[in-house]
């Protein structure tokens, strides 16, 4: 075979360079329910570009990427004030003029995914979903069911896994006795009362004789409380804290960190993490939703639509991923040894 001339190799490469990613600039804009660093949104918003990346579309390169923050857990939380922040956030896309809507969590779904229903002009993709994709469809019709949403909205809905963080929870205590339960915790906000309900779900294929209870508690102090109580109580081994947002007694609103670092000081029942970085800032741990990549599932559909797929012709998923994890040094203030066995099985070990 000849050989080509030096100087066309630099022009071949760079042809290839060019089949391989897309010329033609694209626009992404990310509504977070939470605020910046929110250890929910943020992997999930970090999760979708690294996919991103993947497909060829690179921020700063062909992707213009914007983001708002409606900081509804901490901040904005009366419904008056979210639905504020949901109008701001619409008024930027509409500035920004995006390819694709990527909305996270439940008060980003309810307040700008749904006005955005039935655009031509731009496709939805949620991810973080804890209310029921058919609640919202009789909100507003974008499903014409899950396989195939038909509208332009398509995203991935927050599984959580319960009945294996059961079991492993149940592996790492060396077993439940009959009379034993474990406590589930949820506020009495919209996401709240949407986990509340996933919980309920998902314990239908629940093996018998795990023992659980769901309590719902309004504010901080009733939360605190409860704490309390199950401390005294022998028959609770462990405790499964998703209340979120919850207000304190001179009107403050706490949100994860200040509840986990109340929670970490006081609690003495080793905590189920809903979240893979729960568990990082010093929950126990368990089998957790691994919100990266529920973000990585959220960002294969945007690079598809960028592709040329319609959004509804694009399943609606559950949140295919856990990881198993442990935080060491939270199992040896509690007394707890986890065993080798189920350590050598976790995805990751804090220590």
């Amino acid at each position: 075979m000849p050989r080509l001339p030096s100087i066309l190799l630099p022009l071949l490469l760079a042809a290839d360079l060019c089949a391989a990613a897309p010329l033609t600039a694209a626009r992404l804009f990310m509504v977070h329910s939470y605020d910046p660093g929110d250890v929910c949104a943020r992997p999930q918003a970090e999760g979708a570009l690294a996919t991103l990346r993947g497909h060829g579309w690179t921020p700063g390169h062909n992707l213009e990427v914007a983001s708002y923050y409606m900081d509804t857990k901490r901040t904005h939380t009366s419904a008056e004030a979210i639905h504020r922040q949901g109008q701001a956030a619409r008024a930027q896309i509409a500035a920004f003029r995006p390819d694709v809507v990527l909305v996270l969590d439940d008060n980003a779904i309810r307040e700008v995914m749904l006005p955005l229903v039935g655009r031509m002009d731009l496709a939805v993709v949620f991810s973080g979903m804890n209310g029921q994709p058919e609640d919202y469809n009789r909100m507003r019709h974008f499903m014409d069911d899950r396989r195939r949403p038909g509208s332009n909205v398509t995203g991935i809905y927050e599984k959580l896994h319960l009945v294996k963080s059961l079991a492993v929870m149940g592996a790492a205590l060396s077993g439940f006795r009959p009379q034993d339960r474990v406590v589930g915790i949820t506020d009495d906000s919209a996401t709240g009362r949407a986990i509340s309900r996933q919980f309920a779900i998902e314990l239908a294929d629940a093996p018998p004789g795990v023992g659980w209870e769901l309590r719902q508690v309004h504010d901080f102090s009733e939360y605190q409380a409860l704490i309390r109580a199950v401390n005294q109580d022998d028959h609770v081994r462990a405790i499964y804290p998703a209340a979120l947002s919850l207000k304190g007694a001179s009107g403050e609103t706490y949100g994860p960190p200040g509840i986990f670092a109340w929670t970490l000081a006081h609690n003495r029942k080793p905590e189920m993490a809903l979240n893979y970085d729960f568990t990082r800032n010093g929950l126990f741990g368990g089998a957790a939703v691994d919100f990266g990549a529920m973000g990585r599932a959220a960002g294969d559909k945007i690079g598809r639509i960028l592709a040329g797929a319609p959004a509804g012709s694009l399943p609606i998923e559950e949140a295919r991923d856990f990881a198993i994890v442990f935080n060491l040094k939270r199992a040896q203030t509690l007394g707890i040894k986890i065993p080798a066995a189920l350590l050598t099985a976790a995805d990751h070990v804090y220590r």
